[in-house]
């Protein structure tokens, strides 16, 4: 690409090349984030800023004894994970045929 500028160079050469790494990267992420409890709960105590999806489950089921609400939250949980890992496997998918 001769005469490109370098956000040309970015964006048609190096990122084409980095969208595997990086969707693989996203997925890894999202599943820990879902997962992260003890952390949380170890040195913030749920601050309002630190609330992840799985300390909510934690807070409705323990604090509240609304387990019912805790275990459709940990459903909900499950589901959030599997649609972010199925789109994020089909973005890999249309990149293996390249």
């Amino acid at each position: 690409m001769d005469g490109a500028s370098p956000i040309a160079r970015f964006f048609y050469i190096v990122l084409p090349h980095l969208s595997r790494a990086i969707t693989i990267v996203i997925l890894i992420q999202t599943i820990f984030l879902l997962s992260i409890f003890a952390e949380i709960f170890v040195t913030t105590g749920g601050a309002f800023g630190t609330r992840t999806l799985t300390y909510l489950i934690f807070q409705r089921v323990i604090d509240s004894q609304n387990i019912g609400l805790g275990s459709a939250g940990g459903v909900y949980a499950i589901i959030l994970a599997n649609i972010v890992a199925i789109f994020l496997m089909r973005i890999v998918g249309k990149n293996l045929d390249r």
